[in-house]
């Protein structure tokens, strides 16, 4: 009787009690390589080479013994918002590179100040410097004197050297341009100072905007008067948008504006009611206004 003995292969139980292989696919590893690079270089970018303009940038500078600051906001849109303390103004904002190739930033902001001209153009010259971890800045030349009057030893501008004898300059045909820095801060906010104990009139809360006297009158005003429960108040006025605090009672209203050195001049103003709306009177000079929901008639400027 011969022995036979069978060879048994391992059945599928006992193959599946195995641990699978792991198998590496070279092209997910590739791409995901590519991908992580990608991320890295993007980050560096971002970093070390970020040249977008879109952001709030502050200058810092000194009149007499007294530090002030300035911002510029530069949005979408082409829109740039000026911050001098507590007021604002709204403008518009182009980029170009000139002959040499020196880029050339241009700010237009409309203007009530000036016979000859409904804008006041600003300048600049500009180039980056720094980073996102040391901190962004652009330096920029004054072309146009709206940041800094040129000194161009003339009798107009003979008030330059008073008001900004350290400054730095560059000199091209006789004439000074004055150097400065805006530094990137996306924290910044305008200054307010608050009344100890401010209070509040509820007829007054809302948005009040100027109207004529005469509804026959077809004058259109950009005046505008918010009065918010917080005790803080936005005014427009002309080409501004003024942004303080306020407290009012018994037909009289003071409001303070912080301006560029941090001092708050307190200003008052006498008000009343009538059927039609309400009556601001400043320096005994009265003006109309009407209650209005529209929240964006602040909003002033180029358009």
């Amino acid at each position: 009787m011969s022995n036979n003995t069978a060879v048994l292969s391992p059945s599928a139980n006992d193959r599946s009690g195995q641990k699978p292989k792991f198998r590496i696919y070279i092209p997910v590893l590739i791409a995901a390589g590519i991908l992580l690079v990608t991320i890295i270089l993007l980050l560096v970018f971002a970093v070390f080479f970020n040249k977008t303009l879109k952001s709030t940038w502050t200058l810092h500078f000194t009149l007499g013994d007294t530090t002030c600051t300035v911002a510029y906001s530069f949005q979408d849109n082409d829109t740039v918002y000026y911050y001098n303390g507590g007021y604002v103004r709204k403008g518009k904002y182009q980029l170009s590179t000139d002959s040499t190739g020196q880029n050339i930033l241009t700010m237009d902001f409309r203007n009530f100040n000036r016979f000859d001209s409904s804008l006041t153009t600003c300048r600049l010259g500009y180039r980056f410097e720094g980073n996102s971890l040391s901190g962004r800045k652009i330096v920029c030349t004054d072309y146009d004197g709206m940041i800094f009057v040129p000194e161009d030893l003339s009798a107009e501008n003979k008030d330059a050297n008073a008001i900004h004898p350290n400054a730095d300059y560059i000199d091209d045909n006789n004439t000074r341009y004055y150097l400065f820095t805006l530094h990137e801060d996306n924290n910044y906010q305008f200054p307010s100072k608050p009344f100890e104990e401010p209070k509040t009139d509820q007829k007054l809360l809302g948005i009040w905007l100027e109207v004529p006297e005469d509804p026959e009158d077809d004058v259109i005003y950009d005046n505008t008067f918010a009065f918010f429960e917080d005790g803080t108040i936005r005014i427009t006025y002309r080409d501004k948008i003024y942004h303080g605090c306020y407290t009012a009672g018994n037909g009289v209203c003071v409001f303070n504006v912080v301006m560029a050195d941090d001092v708050a001049s307190n200003f008052s103003m006498d008000y009343s009611f009538e059927e039609k709306g309400l009556i601001i009177r400043i320096n005994d000079v009265p003006a109309h206004y009407v209650k209005t929901d529209d929240f964006y008639a602040f909003d002033t400027g180029i358009e």
